[in-house]
C-alpha cells in the first residue's frame, strides 16, 4: 500500500497514533508514509477534557483529511462516523493482506517487496486501483493482467497466487418480512409477491405465516443490504397497494 505524493482534502485515511500533546496527537497515515496532526478540537464532537481518554498511543483511527498545506496535514477524528470508520479500515485489511499476497509473488520471482513494487506493483495499482482489486481481477478475469501490459511471467505468478490464497469474503443480510392480504385473492398477491422478491437474486424462506426470511448474499455488504432492504420496502409497499398489511426488519449481516 504505497501511495506516492499526499493525500486530498476530505479524503479518509487509516492512522496510528504516534505521539500525544495536552492539546492535539500526532499520526502516521500508513498508506502514505507521511504525518499529520489531530487537533485536540477534533478528535472528539464533546468537550475533551484530557485528550488521552479518547487516543492511545499506537492506536489505529481512521481520520478525514481536512487541510493539506505543503508538508503541514491537519487531520479529523470526530469527522468520521463509526461506519466511515469500519469499512475503511476494513478496506485497509484487505489491502494489507493482499499486499502480502504479492510479496509471496516477489520472492518466488527472487525480489523483495520494494523491488516487487519497482517491477509491477506500481504498475498494478496504476491499472487496477488497488492490490486487493488486482488479486480480484487475477482471480476472476485473468486475461485482463496481459491486456492491460502487465509482463506474462508476473501476471502467471499472480493468477497462481490468487487461485491458491486468495479467497473472496461473501457477506449474508437477513430480513424478516412479514406479509398480510384478506382481501380477494390476498394468498395469490402475497405469493406473487414473494416470487417477485426472489427474481432479485434472493432467498425467501417461509417461517410461519404471516412471516418470511428474506435472505441476501455478496461480496460487497453495502450493496446486499441495499437489495434486501429495497426488495423488502418493495413487497410491503405491493401488499400495501392490495389492501393488506406488510413491515419488515433487518435480521442482521454475517461473513462467511
Amino acid at each position: 500500500m504505497r501511495n506516492p505524493g499526499f493525500p486530498e482534502r476530505g479524503e479518509l485515511v487509516v492512522c496510528e497514533i504516534s505521539k500525544i500533546n495536552p492539546n492535539s496527537a500526532f499520526a502516521n497515515l500508513l498508506e502514505y508514509d507521511r504525518s499529520g496532526m489531530i487537533h485536540v478540537s477534533e478528535v472528539a464532537k464533546r468537550w475533551v477534557r484530557n485528550i488521552r481518554e479518547f487516543v492511545k498511543q499506537n492506536q489505529l483511527v481512521v481520520c478525514k483529511v481536512i487541510r493539506v498545506d505543503d508538508s503541514y496535514i491537519s487531520l479529523s477524528i470526530k469527522r468520521v462516523n463509526k461506519n466511515q470508520a469500519d469499512r475503511r479500515l476494513q478496506e485497509y485489511k484487505r489491502e494489507k493482506n493482499a499486499e502480502k499476497f504479492l510479496e509471496i509473488v516477489g520472492k518466488q520471482l527472487g525480489l523483495d517487496l520494494d523491488k516487487t513494487y519497482d517491477a509491477v506493483g506500481n504498475q498494478l495499482l496504476e491499472q487496477f486501483g488497488s492490490m486487493h482489486r488486482t488479486f480480484e481481477i487475477a482471480l476472476k478475469n485473468p486475461e485482463l493482467l496481459t491486456e492491460k501490459g502487465i509482463d506474462k511471467k508476473w501476471a502467471a505468478a499472480l493468477i497462481d497466487i490468487a487461485k491458491k490464497n486468495f479467497v473472496q469474503k461473501t457477506y449474508e443480510v437477513k430480513a424478516e418480512l412479514t406479509l398480510t392480504c384478506h382481501a380477494p385473492g390476498g394468498i395469490d398477491m402475497i405469493k406473487g409477491t414473494l416470487q417477485t422478491v426472489a427474481g432479485k437474486g434472493l432467498q425467501v424462506r417461509y417461517i410461519s405465516a404471516p412471516k418470511y426470511n428474506v435472505v441476501g448474499r455478496g461480496e460487497n455488504i453495502r450493496e446486499v443490504k441495499e437489495l434486501v432492504e429495497g426488495a423488502c420496502e418493495e413487497a410491503v409497499r405491493s401488499i400495501e397497494g392490495a389492501g393488506g398489511e406488510g413491515s419488515f426488519t433487518l435480521a442482521g449481516k454475517n461473513e462467511q
